[in-house]
């Protein structure tokens, strides 16, 4: 494709595709997605990944706020898989070593009796069709490699937890259970899976301390995808005979696979680490826990990244001193040891946590940015979850 067709066609798909004003009433809206997101725990998947077989580049001009150099600001790739006017993205978002793998969407909330329970769709990037596809799944966790997932039946909890080819859009194995399972999550290395069980619905909240749902968790499987064996622990959060409705509380794999992290009430705002024999361990794993970023170490190990859950900062390793002009929203991913995935606002300051942002690419000083994707809003279809993970 020469230069001058591709100016065409992104100038076209710009003008078919511009984005709707923010609505009104940010804040409260910002204040259901907090919930949202605490609910899906999406963005803090980053399994280990092989190259991304049929991927396409798109170029896209990257901005640059100051000129580029050596060091934290340096010069960020042109080439990236980005469709900046697509939110939700029909095609691949990609960048570096990480991809979008899937994303939630079409979020549903229904509340009553101060219980609020909410529904949301799957979209996963479909290998044949070079997009995402709307699925009939009602959890979903992608392995290592792009190849499977593994995926739970729309009506949660589900009594089965299936392993799907991504090459056929077939499930080639079951593995029943005999505990009811609402969340599942690979392992970095992509042989095993954490399945956490649920009493009913894991998406449920209550909106009033005093309250309290039958929902709750119940405990986690290990389970061998190869073998099918399957190692059952109790987990629960009960008080007394019934449990706090504080929506989903999955237990996740630490970035190296030798923990888990297993979230506790109010809110999985707490958390304690336990190995895989199901002995508590001490403390966290390095650069993980309550105020670390999604995003961790830089695969070179020069960075890592702080942060409270939406903000975030870059910090040198060794001095542990703050990159300068690091400070932003979340970090997400780090596509390389130089480059990183994260969200940012509107430059109209339109923006509140989880409402009014955009995927964008940039150095670990912030310095040059290559945005990913379009803006999202409250407003469906904007309104998106992605599942980030490493290609």
């Amino acid at each position: 494709m020469n230069a001058d067709r591709l100016l065409r066609d992104t100038l076209r798909e710009w003008a078919e595709e511009t984005p709707p004003p923010p609505g009104p009433d940010l804040a409260s809206r910002a204040l259901l997605r907090r919930r949202r997101r605490r609910a899906t725990s999406l963005t803090v998947t980053a399994a280990a990944f092989a190259l991304l077989a049929g991927g396409v580049a798109v170029p896209v001009l990257a901005q640059s706020d100051q000129p580029s150099h050596a060091g934290p600001g340096s010069l960020i790739d042109n080439t990236v898989s980005a469709h900046p006017r697509e939110s939700p993205p029909r095609h691949l978002i990609a960048a570096g070593d990480v991809a979008v793998s899937a994303y939630q969407a079409d979020y549903k909330t229904q509340t009553q009796d101060g219980v609020e329970r909410t529904t949301y769709s799957w979209y996963l990037y479909d290998r044949g069709t070079k997009r995402y596809e709307k699925t009939r799944w009602g959890w979903l966790d992608v392995a290592p490699g792009m190849r499977q997932a593994a995926v739970l039946e729309k009506t949660l909890p589900a009594p089965r937890v299936g392993i799907l080819d991504l090459d056929t859009g077939k499930v080639t194995k079951w593995i029943p259970l005999k505990r009811k399972a609402g969340g599942v999550q690979w392992s970095p290395d992509g042989k095993r899976l954490v399945v956490t069980t649920y009493r009913g619905y894991p998406d449920v909240e209550t909106s009033t301390r005093d309250r309290f749902t039958p929902h709750a968790r119940t405990g986690y499987y290990l389970v061998n995808v190869d073998s099918g064996r399957k190692e059952y622990r109790p987990m629960g959060v009960d008080t007394g005979d019934r449990s706090v409705g504080v929506g989903r509380i999955d237990v996740r794999w630490s970035r190296d696979g030798t923990l888990l992290m297993v979230p506790t009430p109010p809110g999985g705002a707490m958390e304690t680490w336990y190995d895989l024999e199901g002995q508590a361990s001490e403390k966290a794993p390095s650069y993980e826990g309550p105020d670390a970023a999604p995003s961790g170490l830089s695969p070179d190990g020069r960075y890592y990244t702080v942060g409270d859950g939406w903000t975030a900062t870059v910090k040198e390793t060794r001095t542990h001193r703050t990159v300068s002009g690091s400070n932003g929203s979340m970090t997400l991913a780090w596509a390389d040891s130089g480059r990183l995935v994260r969200w940012e606002c509107r430059p109209d300051g339109g923006c509140t946590r989880d409402v009014g942002e955009r995927l964008v690419l940039t150095d670990p000083a912030g310095r040059s940015r290559v945005p990913l994707t379009g803006y999202r809003y409250e407003d469906s279809p904007r309104e998106w979850e992605p599942l980030i993970t490493r290609r």
